[in-house]
């Protein structure tokens, strides 16, 4: 389990560098202490799967990129590899629409409130 942890560890770090974020940036988002990201970077401890799933919005990554491949054994792995590779058109969006839906993974649930209430009225008056 350390080598896998360490894999997701350094995918996190890759992806945070690349994106020019700072450990304190992402755990903010997260809404988690800076420490526990630290953690999840240096490979000693590992985020379950909903907090991989946010991050890999943070990045704009599939959730896959951030796990080995191997990781396919565990069967929750198996079910988000599923879903992510569906032919669903839910699962198809395009790169403005991955970032939305990553802008409002951050949000608080008061802020989550307020952008589907402005969506919802926005949409009533294209009607």
């Amino acid at each position: 389990m350390k080598i896998r942890q360490k894999f997701v560890g350094d995918r996190l770090r890759h992806y945070r560098e690349a994106c020019a974020l700072s450990q304190g940036q992402v755990a903010k988002a997260l809404n988690i202490d800076r420490s526990t990201y630290t953690k999840y970077e240096t490979g000693e401890t590992e985020p379950n799967l909903n907090t991989i799933v946010k991050i890999a919005a943070i990045y704009n990554v599939s959730p896959l990129e951030l796990l080995p491949m191997n990781a396919a054994d565990d069967t929750s792995v198996q079910k988000l590899k599923d879903a992510v590779q569906s032919d669903s058109p839910i699962y198809q969006l395009n790169k403005e629409e991955r970032g939305l839906i990553a802008l409002y993974r951050v949000l608080s649930k008061e802020q989550k409130q307020q952008a589907r209430e402005m969506i919802g009225n926005m949409s009533k008056k294209e009607k």
